[in-house]
């Protein structure tokens, strides 16, 4: 096997001559740690699946590339089995070698993965009705259920993904007065916004019993949170731990909704993409613009990914030839 030393910050390393430590640096901040972390684990992945079968890594053959789809196959999910090709194939053109994944074979050997592979179920959205009823559930008088109600409120106000909900810090929450009340809250990374320039989005106060911000501030206030992530961890002794996690917000939101008997349709599931999904699909329910949905969720306004978020419930609604005697 080629002597490959991967990189610690983006997975790959020149072969003729090495990177110096301007250029690790900037390698380094052009991926977000969850992608590096992928990369990483990725690499490890490829590495001890040639070094078993004594086959090269890089170069790699296109039939060593297929096997391993092949035995990755029913041990992982394809999407992940697809992005370790990705990563594979990024290592082969970092190091300007014969990229053995553009190859017919490993292309059919993906094709076929996609065809065999389950239907992902996709995310409940969380509209306002069932917030309603999950609320109605999450007791006002513990540490606890003050945090998860601010977390379901904030989220399907903001409808920003769960990791963004998960990396919020007391510093991102500017409090505005005037002429709108509320808080501009900024987005310091997200999916789409890897060079960290920040995304703002808003939090109003609404002054009614669901008000995102007065929940949010009961939260920080009994939670004594000054500074610092917003939402964290509370131990059953009612101590206030470190960050929540994104999986922990996923768990909060489908516990919370079973808890309220909510039930998630067929091929659907209750995680923290229904809150996402919720926001987009409340919006759209009340005729709200795709702009003004792709503003506050962070998505480009002609990406098409917005759309498979707004979803309806009957073919009436959102159609062109739902209303109106035109025939």
């Amino acid at each position: 096997m080629t002597n490959l030393v991967p990189l610690p910050s983006s997975g790959v390393e020149l072969l003729e001559q090495p990177l110096d430590d301007s250029t690790r640096a900037l390698l380094e901040g052009s991926l977000s740690p969850s992608t590096r972390r992928a990369y990483m684990n990725d690499l490890k992945s490829i590495e001890g699946h040639c070094r078993a079968r004594g086959v090269a890594m890089l170069p790699a053959h296109p039939t060593t590339v297929a096997n391993y789809v092949g035995a990755m196959r029913g041990q992982y999910a394809a999407s992940t089995i697809e992005r370790r090709v990705a990563t594979w194939s990024v290592l082969h053109e970092a190091n300007e070698v014969e990229n053995p994944c553009r190859s017919l074979l490993v292309r059919k050997s993906l094709k076929g993965l996609r065809n065999e592979a389950p239907r992902p179920r996709r995310a409940q959205p969380l509209l306002m009705d069932d917030l309603l009823l999950v609320l109605e559930d999450i007791p006002s008088d513990s540490l606890i259920g003050l945090r998860d109600r601010a977390l379901l409120l904030v989220g399907l106000t903001l409808g920003r993904r769960r990791s963004e909900l998960a990396a919020l810090e007391v510093e991102d929450l500017h409090r505005i007065d005037q002429p709108r009340r509320g808080y501009s809250v900024t987005i310091q990374r997200s999916k789409t916004d890897q060079e960290g320039r920040g995304q703002v989005c808003w939090l109003p106060r609404s002054g009614r019993t669901t008000c995102p911000v007065a929940a949010l501030e009961r939260w920080l206030e009994a939670a004594s949170i000054t500074s610092g992530p917003v939402f964290r961890s509370v131990s059953s002794s009612g101590t206030v731990g470190e960050r929540l996690t994104d999986r922990s917000v996923s768990r909060i939101v489908a516990r919370r909704a079973e808890e309220a008997g909510l039930e998630a349709e067929a091929g659907r599931q209750w995680s923290g993409h229904s809150l996402r999904s919720g926001f987009a699909t409340e919006q759209a329910r009340r005729g709200k613009s795709t702009r003004s949905i792709a503003r506050q969720g962070g998505w480009s306004p002609t990406s098409p990914v917005i759309h498979r978020y707004v979803h309806t419930s009957s073919p009436w609604e959102d159609n062109a030839v739902g209303e109106g005697d035109w025939l």
